[in-house]
């Protein structure tokens, strides 16, 4: 049965030396795993590695843990292609003080012609046959593991092959391959051969019982590794589908979180017969909660969606005769923005029984954000808008709203386990702005989740239009802004909100107010931070061309505020809304750019930065001497 393993060096604080691979034991039983892969290289060097070993032995035993997996970060082979005899005793040695399952090395110098493998074959043979292994041996053995390295040599598939072939050749002891391999998904492009990495794995496939599962890419001349992309044909994926099913797998990259780090063992479970896994019922997957019912919600937003019909040509939109349909809608952005983070999103509105509100809720579906609490009004209709397309600049929209069906959400229909089962509320400035009714519903929602403790955060999105006037906008979307932990307002939202044009001033207006975080967004430039113990500004992304400014703030507000809630540092935070915001502006459609967790770090890692600096001084010099 294949089992769910978690390397010590997935967790951030063992890498970083704050915590030891004790604690590692614990918190891999907690997240229920069925095993753990103690590294060698992150023992520490104050305490005999003896004493280490037995001391993870005893946490492992006490935690329950089926299967340990001990790596060593040593060559089976030497530089001479001799077998390093010594590396294999010690390996094995302390592996048994471990009391680990298997133990795990690289092959080294392995030549076919030059390595012969008889002098493995006898030693492997003594070890496991009963009558040459010790009484202390009998009852615990190791497997023997080799991994495909990072190294030219070492991760060479026709040298692997070889290897095991030769392998395959020697009388089994009692049915039982005493060599196996780890394959790792990796490692294939650090030793340059992830062009033919799909057809090693359908050779070497016979062979692997061990699976470390990663995304490696190339960023400027060096090589990074990142977390699992999601896409369906993702090689990590295309090569686990060519794998032994009752292989064991781990993820190898280093997280921030348990949170995180139990996203990405589901997510490797699930794929290719998810369900033959042996998991405990501790071990939550993310993405089920998330297709499951309401009660586990991250964030729930609740607005108004239209079908909008987004012009074929430029032009004025009374001359276009050709549209293509999409979804529209700023808190239905930001529902699926989170959704495709991984996060359980959930939107409650109203929507009209015609075939805009089936658009609306079909297309929702497909994103996987949760309608439990979406209402089909049998009078009113659901909105619908025209938007324009444009070489530069904002597109001109044209709406069709007025008295629709999510204009008439009331307090009276608000569900409250609903709402209080997620765990933060993300609204924006639009229902406000919509009726008096939803005025109250808002009161009432954000009164719900204040006495359930939950967060708030709260983007303007000012719509004068919507607006009786100026003053009735400005007073109520400040004292909405009020309830909320973060604020995301513009710089030209700023103006029109504080009076003032300086940043800086800007968050003092709502900090005052009693918001924990502020974060003003500069356009292209980037955003500034505040808080009340600190501030700073984050550069933005460079945006090679500009096709659709519509969706980016609500992009932002998905980046920064999913950053939020994973307790992500605030410059981190900050540019996560910053990158989605980039990537909505380079395609057609409110939310069609926004990305995956995978695609987000990829393009953070490989998308060269803005001056915000240059921004921020400027501004600074155009205040000086206004009061």
């Amino acid at each position: 049965m294949r089992q769910i393993i978690i390397p010590a060096s997935v967790f951030s604080e063992v890498v970083a030396g704050q915590q030891t691979q004790i604690e590692a034991v614990f918190r891999t039983a907690k997240l229920g795993a069925e095993g753990i892969e103690i590294r060698r290289e992150l023992f520490t060097h104050i305490d005999p590695i003896e004493e280490q070993l037995q001391q993870c032995r005893q946490a492992i035993q006490s935690a329950g843990l089926r299967t340990t997996v001990y790596s060593v970060p040593m060559q089976l082979w030497r530089e001479d292609h001799q077998l390093d005899i010594d590396v294999l005793s010690l390996a094995l040695s302390e592996a048994e003080q471990l009391g680990a399952n298997q133990v795990k090395l690289s092959l080294g110098h392995y030549e076919a012609e030059l390595s012969p493998l008889d002098q493995l074959e006898s030693f492997m043979k003594a070890y496991y046959l009963p009558s040459n292994t010790s009484e202390q041996q009998k009852g615990h053995t190791v497997q023997l593991l080799i991994e495909n390295d990072q190294t030219t040599y070492g991760g060479d598939p026709k040298r692997l092959l070889a290897f095991f072939r030769e392998i395959e050749k020697w009388q089994l002891i009692d049915d039982i391959l005493p060599v196996r391999m780890t394959w790792d998904t990796g490692n294939w492009l650090y030793a340059g051969y992830e062009e033919v990495a799909l057809q090693a794995a359908a050779d070497l496939s016979p062979y692997v019982s061990y699976i470390h599962a990663k995304h490696s890419i190339v960023q400027g001349n060096e090589y990074t590794t990142l977390p699992l992309p999601e896409e369906q044909d993702a090689l990590w994926r295309q090569m686990l589908r060519m794998l032994p099913r009752t292989a064991n797998r781990a993820i190898e990259f280093t997280l921030p979180d348990d949170p995180a780090i139990s996203y990405y063992c589901s997510l490797l479970a699930d794929e290719q017969g998810g369900t033959e896994m042996s998991l405990s019922k501790q071990h939550v997957s993310l993405r089920s909660e998330r297709e499951a019912d309401h009660s586990g919600l991250d964030v729930v937003t609740f607005g108004e969606a239209m079908t909008m019909f987004v012009a074929e040509q430029s032009g004025p939109l009374h001359q276009v005769s050709l549209f293509s349909r999409r979804l529209a809608g700023a808190e239905a952005n930001a529902a699926i923005g989170f959704a495709r983070l991984g996060l359980r999103s959930g939107w409650a509105s109203r929507v009209g029984n015609d075939v805009f509100g089936s658009f609306v809720r079909e297309k929702l579906a497909d994103e996987k954000v949760n309608l439990e609490h979406v209402l089909t009004d049998p009078q009113y209709p659901t909105g619908f808008q025209l938007k324009s397309r444009v070489v530069s600049g904002d597109p001109e929209v044209q709406y069709f709203r007025r008295g629709s069906a999510a204009s008439r959400m009331s307090r009276d229909e608000l569900d409250r386990e609903y709402f209080t089962s997620a765990r933060h509320l993300h609204m924006t400035g639009i229902p406000l702005a919509l009726s008096a009714a939803n005025r109250e519903f808002a009161r009432a929602v954000i009164m719900e989740m204040k006495q359930a403790g939950r967060t708030i955060s709260f983007d303007p999105n000012l719509r004068p239009q919507l607006w009786e006037s100026q003053q009735q906008m400005v007073s109520v979307i400040n004292e909405f802004a009020a309830y909320a932990d973060v604020v995301l307002p513009g710089i030209e939202e700023g103006v029109i909100l504080t009076g003032s044009r300086d940043p800086e001033q800007i968050a003092r207006f709502y900090l005052n107010l009693g918001v924990k975080l502020v974060v003003v967004k500069l356009g292209p430039s980037g955003a500034a931070y505040y808080t009340r113990e600190q501030s700073g500004s984050v550069p933005g992304f460079a945006v090679p061309e500009v096709i659709d400014t519509v969706g980016a703030g609500d992009g932002f507000a998905v980046g920064t505020v999913s950053g939020w809630l994973a307790g992500l540092p605030i410059e981190e935070v900050v540019s996560r809304g910053c990158a989605i915001g980039a990537l909505a502006v380079q395609s057609v459609g409110d939310h069609e750019g926004y990305p995956t967790e995978s695609r987000l770090q990829q393009y953070m890692e490989q998308t060269k930065r803005t001056d915000v600096s240059a921004v921020l001084s400027a501004m600074s010099s155009s205040l000086e001497g206004v009061n």
